[in-house]
């Protein structure tokens, strides 16, 4: 006897819906994505092994070359671009598919911490809880980027029309060379996801994703008069 959920879907399909192979798929991803987890756990051992604080160019330099090789290992066209304050490199990884609407992947590559930290804070794995400088932000959303896009390409998904990676090095400092360029992308993307670390479920008390969020914005004030 069919169950209820068959016979669900069976009436939506005759509807001419496609709602039941959806909700198949979106399965199958999870189920691969659960499998992707020893890898991506590899992936964040390796990134939090490069020291990469945002005052630390050789370390970020060392980070920006593991980013290009990742993405050019999934077939994205690379290129590094010059920050306009002439400090740095961003990494942007350009990926071309058969639809139509546009998207924008961003994280960053540094991290508050000084050269030497990993000899005080070295990476460990703790029951399924991960350490290390910089795991979550923001080597943990490259990760998700990178074996996101993996997971996707063996879905055999292409439903884009240009899809672009960009990776920072100066987020921690408020993106100063690095800012023109989020926001000329951004603003010719239909969709842009910012894989900065959220909030645990147990402080939302709920899955989700954060759709808006506070920013920063700098100021300079003269005064002139007596002191």
């Amino acid at each position: 006897m069919p169950t209820r959920a068959a016979l669900a879907c069976w009436m939506l399909l005759t509807a001419g819906t496609s709602a039941c192979l959806a909700q198949a798929a979106e399965v199958k991803l999870l189920t691969a994505a659960r499998a992707q987890e020893p890898a991506v756990i590899e992936s964040l051992r390796q990134m939090v092994a490069i020291e990469s604080g945002t005052t630390d160019p050789a370390g970020l330099a060392r980070m920006a070359d593991y980013a290009e090789t990742r993405l050019k290992a999934l077939g994205a066209s690379t290129e590094r671009v010059r920050q306009s304050d002439g400090k740095g490199e961003m990494i942007k990884g350009t990926f071309s598919g058969s639809g139509k609407r546009n998207f924008l992947l961003i994280a960053h590559l540094g991290t508050v911490y000084q050269p030497g930290i990993l000899k005080e804070q070295p990476y460990k794995q703790d029951g399924n809880k991960l350490f290390g400088p910089g795991i979550a932000d923001a080597k943990g959303g490259v990760a998700v980027i990178l074996h996101s896009l993996a997971l996707l390409q063996q879905a055999g998904w292409s439903d884009y029309g240009k899809l672009v990676v960009l990776v920072n090095p100066d987020e921690e400092s408020g993106s100063p060379g690095s800012g023109e360029t989020l926001a000329a992308l951004g603003e010719a993307a239909d969709v842009v996801l910012s894989y900065e670390p959220s909030p645990a479920k147990a402080v939302l008390k709920a899955e989700g994703v954060l759709l808006a969020a506070a920013g920063t914005a700098k100021a300079t004030m003269q005064v002139k008069g007596r002191a």
